[in-house]
């Protein structure tokens, strides 16, 4: 019991004097620094590492990152800039593809393996002064775009008189100037080339040219001058005329446009076709051939024995008794009847147009299309074919010559007689067909197993080809292409129609108006002022 409290004495004594020393402790003077303390601290002092300072490390990883997103933003921008130069970035928004060139031309333009240079002869910012011209230029930064081997310059005559001197025509300013390294060919395209232009006839007739439609036809004229400056050995077509022949201008422009060398030939004043023509090209005549001229076309389709010559000849519906040129179609295995294809199933024929119909498109070396257009006829006549045979095709008796049946009409057609008016029926007991309105007989001859052929393509009527069905989204255009590409072996053309500037623009509702305007206005100036409140309250208590 005695030691028990001894100890709590003990324990309470101890209590007291660490109270007491505790502030004694807390008010005692601070001991100071002997000399030796204070070197030994100067040492330290001098040796501590100066990047470890919070500052200077902070200091200099702000100026570091600093300089680093300036170095970025420096470098993204030189990158886009120099893509923008050599690459089209910019977004076609228009509904007719009016700053796009077709996947068709794109494809063909970049297997070129010839250097090309396309020269405008005007500065840039002058030539690009209007919306026709606008559109022009970035039609021509696509087209340079699709292959490393294009060059586009810009070159002001004006200032640049020395560049007219390297061209035997004449150059004037705002042209476009296609021309190939390799072959060293090139043509001049003016703005009535590259802006399909349609005038106001009644002016025309006064000597005024007044446009009442103006249409972008640049890519059509440039890639059309590429073909034919880069082809070393074009087909030549020869029109034929003295007959009242059709002229037709759309055809010109497509075979141009796939790089075929046009000329006209008035077959009367000529003694014979040369053989430098791979076709001809009779185009509606309005009268009968004469016999002499009939054995000309004879002649060159024989060639000496050497085929390799091919005849177009699209029918006049009008056309009267023709005895010569109904001789050598028949030598050829058809005849073309008078008449015209009257359609009375509506289901391929416009109401009350019944010569206006869509076409049957039998298989064939020209049947091949790159799109599920179809191809429209109008006032086209029956073609038959003289010989025996099954199917689309017929051979003549000696094995050498077989024909074949290329467009025809669909079940439900009859013959229109040629001299039938405009309020004519059929009778119900005339008998319902398919019509045969494009064939084609081939001639062949062989050299081992090499074929050499000549062929005669008939066509029942000039509107198969008319420009509306040319320049629309139909396949006649193309069919016609593949005629000839396919006639003569060469490669597969490109088929392309103008476009209109009259472009449908985006339009926005009222309520998506209003909806951007919330947007814009209000709800993201609002975001941006909280997320910078937060921000700022924040850092200020850090």
């Amino acid at each position: 019991m005695e030691e028990k409290k001894e100890n709590e004495i003990i324990e309470e004594t101890d209590k007291i004097t660490d109270e007491q020393e505790a502030p004694a402790a807390q008010d005692a003077p601070e001991k100071k620094d002997t000399t030796e303390e204070k070197k030994e601290k100067n040492i330290k002092g001098k040796s501590k590492n100066p990047f470890r300072n919070k500052k200077f490390k902070y200091g200099s990883l702000s100026v570091l990152f600093t300089i680093i997103f300036v170095v970025i933003i420096v470098l993204v921008n030189v990158v886009i800039t120099l893509i923008g130069e050599r690459f089209s970035v910019s977004a076609d928004l228009t509904d007719e593809g009016l700053f796009s060139i077709e996947q068709s031309s794109a494809e063909y333009l970049s297997g070129i393996d010839q250097h090309i240079t396309i020269t405008v002869t005007s500065n840039e910012s002058e030539f690009t002064g209007s919306t026709y011209y606008n559109q022009t230029n970035e039609i021509l930064k696509r087209i340079v775009n699709t292959n490393g081997n294009f060059t586009l310059n810009y070159i002001d005559i004006v200032e640049n008189p020395g560049f007219q001197s390297n061209y035997s025509e004449t150059i004037s300013a705002g042209e476009i100037v296609v021309e190939s390294q390799e072959t060293g060919r090139h043509k001049v395209l003016d703005y009535e080339d590259y802006l399909s232009i349609t005038y106001d006839q009644n002016y025309l007739m006064m000597g005024i040219r007044q446009p009442t439609s103006i249409e972008a036809n640049c890519e059509q004229a440039v890639v059309s001058a590429i073909m034919n400056v880069t082809d070393d050995d074009p087909v030549k077509v020869a029109v034929l005329s003295g007959y009242g022949e059709t002229d037709n201008a759309y055809i010109t422009d497509q075979l141009e446009t796939n790089s075929y060398v046009v000329e006209k030939v008035n077959i009367p004043l000529t003694d014979v076709i040369s053989d430098e023509y791979d076709f001809v090209l009779i185009n509606g005549p309005t009268s009968d051939y004469s016999v002499a001229d009939i054995t000309k076309i004879d002649d060159w389709l024989d060639n000496k024995g050497i085929f390799e010559k091919n005849l177009i000849y699209i029918a006049n519906p009008s056309l009267g008794e023709s005895p010569n040129i109904d001789g050598l179609l028949e030598d050829w295995g058809q005849r073309v009847e008078k008449g015209t294809v009257y359609q009375t199933d509506t289901n391929y024929s416009y109401p009350q147009m019944n010569t206006y119909q869509v076409l049957d498109v039998p298989d064939s070396d020209f049947s091949e299309f790159s799109n599920d257009s179809q191809i429209y006829g109008l006032n086209l006549s029956p073609i038959t074919l003289l010989w025996e045979g099954t199917g689309n095709k017929v051979e003549h008796a000696n094995g050498n010559m077989e024909a074949q049946v290329l467009l025809s009409s669909y079940n439900g057609a009859v013959v229109k007689p040629q001299d039938s008016g405009n309020n004519w029926q059929p009778d119900d007991n005339m008998a319902r067909a398919a019509l045969p309105v494009a064939v084609q007989t081939v001639k062949s001859r062989f050299e081992g197993t090499e074929p050499f052929q000549s062929r005669v393509i008939t066509i029942g009527g000039m509107e198969l080809f008319d420009g509306g069905f040319l320049t629309s989204a139909t396949n006649n255009a193309q069919f016609l292409i593949n005629m000839f590409n396919v006639s003569c072996g060469k490669e597969e053309g490109i088929t392309l129609t103008p476009k209109s500037y009259n472009a449908v623009p985006i339009e926005v509702t009222e309520a998506q108006k209003n909806t951007l305007m919330v947007i814009f206005v209000i709800v993201l100036p609002v975001v941006l002022l909280v997320a910078g409140i937060v921000i700022w309250i924040r850092r200020i208590h850090k």
